[in-house]
């Protein structure tokens, strides 16, 4: 019977190697391994998610808060006031870039991208117990005037409004101190997961497992410096469009939106299609990017500038400073990255289940498709998917000797 043939071929493999690998997720019927493909099937990858989720609402609620009573009491806003939009903008789009960044670190199986956003929540941490005295100094210029903070007698100083803005803008440091604790106690389990996932992928040389390392924080890099070049180019859009002598800037900042963009995409296709022609133009553009970051680092303190950035320096000099860090070290990555070229990480490129790439989300409906149709026919084992342009699928088990 076909039954007891699968289990004397399973008895037979067992006395052939000292260890076999035949648990989850590599035995499983056809149900388990559909809902695998799928994003976050277990339980702790659920818990890891509610508790950026949850991060994420909390902040993104205070920040509007703060935002709509400064606009709901300041009438006639100066320099200063105009610049409290860009702590709340930047705030916002963090939070979104969060979610999405641990979402796809969690489904690609990515451990090195979990651990770059911790980093990202210090950060934040650090960002928002700046946040505070940056929007006291921008209230303080309306103190002494009437009626400039609506029904607050004072901006600033006892019964004033930034004495409520304070006990709202004491949270978020709180929050992200939290949950930042929560997910160093879970990525030491989320490690030990994702562990299983690389060596059923790139297999057990570890050559190619460093260059399969290299390539994760690579595209890591790539997607942090996305946010924070939109997050610098959203700062100046503000700042720009309030100050009509600053046209120039502003259309500058209209263009420079697209091609990070593409710059970003093009470079995560030429890493994962070892394209070496666009890799070099992409270590030419990171130049030009850390030539231009630091550029915008000088101009905060020149005197024709500098009235530009009025109480954002701190602001605008942190995302400068960390987006020429994240230029420097892709530029580094990228060298590497193309020494590693024709090694063999392509084929772990072309499987459907590696989902290490800039456009991840979502899943590829093309390779679920060819692997539902491979399960149908019978040419795929459970556990395993069809490499791209193979008609059968991959046979081979992982045996530890």
């Amino acid at each position: 019977m076909p039954h007891q043939r699968n289990l004397f071929e399973k008895q037979e493999s067992h006395e052939h190697s000292p260890l076999t690998y035949t648990g989850e997720p590599f035995d499983m019927d056809a149900n388990q391994l559909k809902q695998n493909r799928h994003a976050l099937p277990n339980r702790l990858e659920k818990v890891y998610m509610a508790t950026a989720a949850f991060e994420a609402v909390v902040i993104t609620g205070i920040a509007f808060a703060v935002f709509g009573l400064v606009q709901a009491n300041i009438q006639a806003q100066n320099a200063k006031v105009r610049t409290v939009p860009v702590y709340l903008a930047v705030f916002i789009m963090a939070q979104i870039f969060s979610v999405l960044y641990i979402f796809d670190g969690l489904r690609a199986r990515n451990i090195v991208q979990l651990i770059m956003h911790l980093f990202f929540n210090l950060c934040m941490l650090v960002y928002s117990i700046l946040q505070i005295p940056q929007t006291k100094d921008a209230l303080s210029d309306e103190n002494g005037v009437p009626g400039a903070c609506g029904n607050f007698e004072n901006c600033t100083g006892p019964d004033s409004l930034f004495n409520l803005l304070q006990r709202l803008m004491i949270v978020p440091p709180i929050i992200f101190g939290l949950c930042t604790i929560m997910f160093c106690v879970l990525i030491r389990y989320v490690h030990a997961q994702f562990g299983w996932a690389v060596f059923h992928l790139v297999g057990a040389s570890p050559e190619l497992r460093k260059a399969h390392t290299r390539y994760q924080t690579m595209i890591s890099l790539l997607k942090m410096l996305l946010f924070f070049a939109l997050a610098f180019c959203t700062a100046m859009l503000i700042l720009a469009s309030a100050w009509s002598a600053k046209k120039a800037e502003f259309i500058i900042t209209i263009i420079a939106f697209p091609l990070v963009i593409f710059f970003m995409l093009g470079c995560g296709w030429a890493l994962r299609k070892e394209n070496k022609p666009i890799m070099y133009v992409c270590l030419v553009l990171e130049v030009a990017g850390i030539a231009y970051f630091v550029y915008k680092l000088a101009t905060l303190w020149l005197p024709r500038t500098e009235g530009l950035y009025s109480n954002t320096k701190i602001t605008m000099a942190i995302f400068s400073i960390f987006s020429i860090i994240i230029l420097l070290s892709t530029f580094l990555l990228s060298l590497l990255c193309i020494g590693d070229f024709g090694k063999g990480l392509i084929d772990a490129h072309r499987n459907p289940e590696n989902r290490t790439s800039l456009w991840s989300l979502p899943a590829n409906a093309r390779f679920e498709k060819k692997l539902e149709v491979a399960e149908k026919s019978g040419n795929v084992e459970a556990g395993h998917s069809p490499m791209l342009g193979e008609t059968e699928g991959r046979q081979e088990r992982l045996v530890i000797d």
